[in-house]
């Protein structure tokens, strides 16, 4: 009988202990919360007008652009990587002028931060601006397509360190030095420099960047965003490259919204005037992540 209560008992501590040997292994495999946190949006909107014996005149359109928008975030407890994609694509139709593109655009950016415990913190950072498609002028004497681009022709490439502040929770700054390249292969005078005869398909430029980036919010159903990007050549100072987005989205439904916005340029190596494009655009957007 004793000899029966013993076995019992050893069993019983047996199973006991495998039970928590089991559960502290499980406790292991256990997979930690992933570290990153993506989100990725599409959005298209369609624009059409016709006419047909329409006597206050008229031009039949047809336009589309397709956009996709993304940001991926690994947040540490010393480091903060984040990368931002954004991919553009749209055509116009107009009577009978044939298909042209109307908007074109692939932007890469990733920043890593190391996190000080303070408002500034020291980064490194790389960018990749360009294009998908051929790009064309359309002279008004002529009204010929002349193609003035093209994929990866140019390519705007950065690389910076430096220190980023963040001012509040919309608002926050970078300040730095970087380098910058412009990569042509075709379009030469996109790698000109200034003053300088010679045909160059790279140039290659030292110099300080800035970046400062807000997200307001508006109302519960509006946000505005804003970016601005500046690069001074150390050789030219005074000759700053300026790059500036503006947007304010408008959420109508879980799938419609409205969204205006606004892209300047002032690239005095390029033209001596500030390039805008500007869109207003009601669509579908839908969020993937």
């Amino acid at each position: 009988m004793r000899t029966t209560i013993l076995r019992a008992f050893l069993l019983t501590c047996l199973l006991a202990i495998s039970t928590s040997l089991f559960a502290q292994d499980t406790t292991k495999l256990t997979p930690p919360p992933a570290p990153w946190t993506n989100e990725l949006g599409v959005r298209l909107n369609l624009s059409q007008v016709s006419f047909s014996h329409w006597t206050q005149g008229g031009t039949d359109a047809l336009a589309y652009l397709a956009s996709l928008n993304g940001k991926s975030v690994r947040n540490d407890t010393n480091t903060n990587w984040a990368t931002t994609y954004k991919f553009k694509y749209g055509q116009a139709k107009l009577n009978e002028q044939g298909i042209r593109k109307m908007d074109d655009e692939i932007n890469f950016e990733s920043i890593l931060t190391y996190k000080l415990g303070v408002r500034i913190n020291p980064y490194v950072a790389a960018s990749l601006l360009t294009q998908f498609a051929p790009g064309f002028n359309y002279p008004s004497d002529t009204g010929a397509a002349v193609q003035v681009s093209d994929f990866f022709d140019p390519a705007y490439l950065q690389q910076g360190a430096g220190a980023g502040f963040l001012i509040s929770k919309e608002v926050k700054t970078r300040l730095g030095v970087a380098l910058r390249e412009i990569v042509t292969n075709h379009y030469n005078q996109y790698a000109a420099e200034p003053k300088e005869s010679e045909t160059k398909k790279i140039r290659i430029t030292g110099g300080i960047e800035s970046e400062t980036e807000i997200e307001l919010p508006i109302e519960d159903n509006v946000m505005f965003k804003g970016k601005l990007d500046l690069f001074a050549p150390i050789k030219t100072l005074d000759r700053v490259v300026l790059h500036g987005e503006t947007s304010l989205v408008a959420k109508v439904s879980k799938i419609f919204s409205a969204e205006l916005t606004a892209f300047f340029i002032n690239d005095p190596d390029v033209t001596p005037f500030t390039q805008i494009k500007q869109g207003l655009s009601i669509g579908i957007s839908y969020s993937i992540l």
